[in-house]
């Protein structure tokens, strides 16, 4: 799949609103998503959280409806300090230091990814490297390693 990809590395906020308005507004600049998507991916993650609790930092992977996707793109932001989320399934804080928002045009396609996304957090050595980077193009060469 041919996903285009936003990275922003060590973005300062206290604020998973805040975190998520930022990343989209990035999305819609680049053309791939509605401005429809800022509220709907805010307003999904109040309805079911995307925080994930892993092995030495937490992650969240806020996604919306395909109806407010242009062309498929992922973000990632990475935060200079971990914001608190609510973690997937049960709602228990998450403090999120890595963001993997997802915009694609398929909801099937949406399952694929997050199966590609768990598959690269299980990996720590990646998640450690994704933390580390400070350059675009290294982290870009992680994700495409993860088949992202």
């Amino acid at each position: 799949m041919a996903t285009e990809k936003i990275i922003e590395l060590d973005y300062d906020s206290n604020d998973w609103e805040d975190v998520l308005k930022y990343l989209s507004e990035k999305m819609v600049e680049s053309g791939s998503v509605k401005s429809s998507y800022i509220d709907a991916v805010v307003e999904r993650e109040k309805e079911f959280p995307t925080g994930l609790n892993t092995e030495g930092v937490g992650i969240a992977i806020p996604h919306t409806d395909a109806e407010h996707v242009i062309r498929d793109q992922i973000a990632v932001l990475r935060l200079k300090n971990p914001v608190t989320f609510l973690q997937m399934g049960d709602g228990e804080p998450v403090e999120a230091k890595l963001i993997f928002m997802l915009a694609l045009t398929k909801p099937h396609e949406q399952l694929s990814m997050l199966q590609k996304l768990v598959m690269l957090i299980q990996d720590t050595v990646k998640v450690k490297q994704l933390l580390k980077l400070q350059d675009n193009s290294a982290v870009l060469t992680v994700l495409s390693e993860s088949g992202i």
